[in-house]
């Protein structure tokens, strides 16, 4: 029986010490590559840096940048990361070489994006993506942003009744929560059919806003980030059983977008199948078919996309241009709103193009494109405070060499955006600067410059929200001033 015992015991060992030497061996997956990077924890990776919501993981990515080049790698949990912030390396990672990495670093509850149904164009890959893309390329043509125009003018229009408040009282006042509800009204409107403008009565704000919030599932995902693979779909399964349970607000944004959708196909049904594209819902529906969602890979040969959609791709479609349409847009006109209330010099040489080109009321899509001076001050202040950094990203989809370095099926690579923003030797010794006039006749690399990511994964909603965010700008300063209270902030700090 003894015996017995020192053999199970043994055995219990030898599978330990496996297990230890299996995520060392896991940990040291740069080191062993010759790729340098920041020292991991053995069972964190370098986790632990990148989650402290006192120094947002962007600048946490810069520093190590400084510290270890413009290449190098990290753990980021169990996951292996490779960073790059060299504009050439970036270019073949989202342009020539977007054959081998066609996927997007995704987050951690997204699941198999190949196989499962609730799978949108942000998270998709391969020919999926190809096809969600395709089928919504015609909501943000020109025609299309030329047809909304109207709409995002009225509802700049209703925001300005409400800032007028303010300005009779002449005190001040953070307007970054307008925006909010600007840019909700907006995507409510042009994408879920919403009648007129709801602003401050938004039956999606608040639910939205909590999404973006500090997640309560966080700890599922540092779970899913620190545990072995093979408990992922363990940790999948029981935080969305908890958010079910504790009712998280992305589940009852989902339901009511699922509503709404189901409310505009009955519409339709009772019309005889009649019906004008209004909105993205219409347009998304025109495409309603049942799906094969066989996994397949990305071929830029393949001309061929079937231009069909699946129910559950409708609903998560309209789920995912809410939440975009809304949260960049907002904290994008904030920035370039503080950025002109800190520099008068540039408020006023903007308002002077606008007295110049925007004579009348009503302010047209084509002068919208003749403001140059406006745009330089969006792009600057976009440069400053690039969005969703953590988004441009890829998975290596086929094993390929980016620089120096082998890079291997699976591997997750992530720009540095905020590094490449503030190269002095890409844009100058001034480079921590707001100076619109930086971008006046010179030619840079096109990657030097990645709030909307690159390449063709780029944003699909760039020209939206940047003819939104150009409208009200106009509306705002060809009316008021945009000036520091005495409580602005010297430097914007950056929270997570």
């Amino acid at each position: 029986m003894a015996h017995l015992w020192i053999t199970v015991l043994g055995a219990l060992i030898a599978i330990l010490y496996n297990i230890l030497r299996y995520i060392r061996n896991h940990r040291e997956y740069w080191k062993q590559r010759k790729v340098a990077g920041p020292e991991p924890s053995f069972w964190c990776g370098n986790l632990k840096e990148l989650v402290r919501p006192e120094y947002p993981a962007p600048l946490q990515l810069r520093d190590w940048t400084k510290q270890y080049g413009k290449v190098y790698g990290i753990q980021e949990g169990w996951e292996s990361v490779l960073v790059v912030s060299d504009v050439d390396v970036m270019q073949d990672l989202f342009v020539r070489k977007f054959e081998q990495f066609y996927g997007r670093k995704n987050f951690p509850f997204v699941g198999d994006v190949d196989k499962e149904k609730d799978v949108h164009v942000f998270s998709a890959r391969g020919l999926r993506w190809k096809r969600l893309r395709t089928l919504s390329n015609p909501t943000f043509s020109v025609n299309s942003l030329k047809k909304m125009k109207s709409t995002v003018e009225d509802s700049v229009l209703v925001m300005l009744g409400y800032l007028e408040e303010h300005a009779d009282v002449e005190k001040s006042f953070n307007i970054h929560p307008y925006y909010q509800q600007l840019t909700m009204d907006v995507i409510a409107r042009v994408a879920m059919g919403q009648k007129g403008s709801q602003q401050f009565r938004s039956e999606y704000l608040d639910l939205v806003k909590a999404i973006f919030g500090r997640p309560a599932d966080q700890p599922f995902a540092i779970a899913i980030k620190v545990l072995p693979p093979i408990f992922t779909t363990v940790v999948r399964k029981l935080a969305t059983l908890t958010a079910k349970m504790r009712g998280m607000p992305f589940i009852f944004l989902k339901e009511q977008i699922e509503d709404a959708v189901n409310e505009r196909r009955k519409l339709r049904s009772e019309n005889g199948g009649k019906h004008e594209a209004a909105d993205f819902i219409d347009l998304f529906l025109d495409a309603e078919a049942e799906v094969d969602l066989t996994p397949t890979g990305y071929d830029k040969n393949n001309l061929k996309v079937e231009k069909k959609l699946s129910p559950s791709e409708v609903v998560m479609q309209c789920f995912v241009f809410l939440l975009a349409g809304f949260d960049t847009t907002a904290n994008s006109l904030a920035y370039a709103s503080y950025c002109i209330a800190k520099n008068p010099h540039a408020r006023r040489r903007v308002q002077e193009e606008i007295d110049a080109i925007c004579a009348h009321s009503e302010v047209s899509y084509e002068q919208i494109q003749q403001l140059r001076y406006l745009d330089m001050v969006v792009k600057e202040a976009l440069r400053l405070y690039p969005l969703a950094a953590f988004a441009s990203s890829r998975t290596c989809m086929e094993a390929t060499k980016l620089g120096d370095v082998e890079v291997e099926k699976g591997i997750s690579v992530l720009a540095d955006v905020f590094s490449v923003h503030y190269d002095k030797r890409i844009w100058g010794e001034d480079a921590d600067e707001f100076r619109p006039e930086r971008w006046e006749g010179i030619q840079r690399h096109p990657l030097s410059w990645l709030p909307f990511g690159a390449g063709p994964r780029m944003c699909i909603g760039k020209r939206l929200a940047e003819m939104e965010e150009k409208l009200a700008l106009v509306h705002i300063l060809r009316k008021y001033d945009i000036i520091a209270a005495p409580d602005t902030e010297v430097w914007l700090f950056l929270k997570m």
